[in-house]
C-alpha cells in the first residue's frame, strides 16, 4: 500500500529584480525583510539577459539572489508567492512594478521557483501559482533544463546555491542529531 511521501527539507530562496534607483536598504525593508531573516544574499547584478521586464520596470535593472535562514515548509510555497505579489504591487508606481520577486526554494536535489504563468513544464501548486523546476542537483554540480533562465547557468548562480545547499545540509544533519537525542 502507498504512503504519502515526506517532502524534502527547503530553504526559503526569493531572486529579487529592481530598478537601480531602489537603494539597497530600501529594497531591504520592502522587499527582502518581511520574509524573514536573511542566511546569505548575493551581490546586486545588472539584469542583462532579458527585456522581459523593460517596459514595465525600465531598462538597466539589477537582480540579486537570497537564501533565508531556517528550514522553509514547502508546503508554504503558494503563501509565499501570494506575499511576493503583495509587496510588488505594494511598491508599484503608477501600476507598474519597481520590484519583481521570484519566491522558490533550495533543497538538496533541486532548484524550484514559483510563478503565475503556466507552462507545459510547471506543475500548479495552487490558487493559481505553479511550481518551476528550473536547476537539479546531480553529481556534484547543477544542471539546467531546457527551459533554465540564462541568468540561473551562470557559474556564480551555482556557487551561491551551491553554498545554499551545504547550509541546508548543514541544518538537515543538525536537525537529525536533535530528533536521535530527543531534541526538537
Amino acid at each position: 500500500m502507498a504512503t504519502p511521501g515526506k517532502p524534502d527539507e527547503a530553504l526559503l530562496f526569493i531572486a529579487f529584480s529592481f530598478q537601480r534607483t531602489i537603494a539597497l536598504p530600501t529594497l531591504q525593508d520592502l522587499a527582502i525583510a518581511p520574509f524573514g531573516q536573511v542566511w546569505q544574499q548575493s551581490a546586486p547584478f545588472a539584469f542583462a539577459y532579458s527585456q522581459y521586464y523593460a517596459q514595465e520596470m525600465g531598462p538597466d535593472l539589477l537582480k540579486m539572489f537570497v537564501v533565508y535562514d531556517q528550514i522553509f515548509d514547502i508546503e508554504q510555497a503558494v503563501a509565499m508567492k501570494m506575499r511576493a505579489i503583495e509587496i510588488e504591487q505594494a511598491t508599484s508606481e503608477n501600476g507598474n512594478r519597481t520590484i519583481n520577486i521570484d519566491p522558490g526554494y533550495v533543497t538538496l536535489a533541486k532548484l524550484v521557483l514559483t510563478t503565475t504563468k503556466n507552462f507545459d513544464h510547471r506543475i500548479h501548486i495552487g490558487a493559481g501559482i505553479f511550481a518551476d523546476v528550473q536547476l537539479r542537483f546531480r553529481n556534484g554540480e547543477y544542471v539546467t533544463n531546457s527551459w533554465t533562465y540564462p541568468d540561473y547557468r551562470e557559474k556564480q548562480t551555482f556557487d551561491f546555491l551551491k553554498s545554499a545547499r551545504s547550509y541546508l545540509h548543514q541544518l538537515v544533519k543538525q536537525h537529525e542529531a536533535n530528533l536521535q537525542s530527543g531534541r526538537r
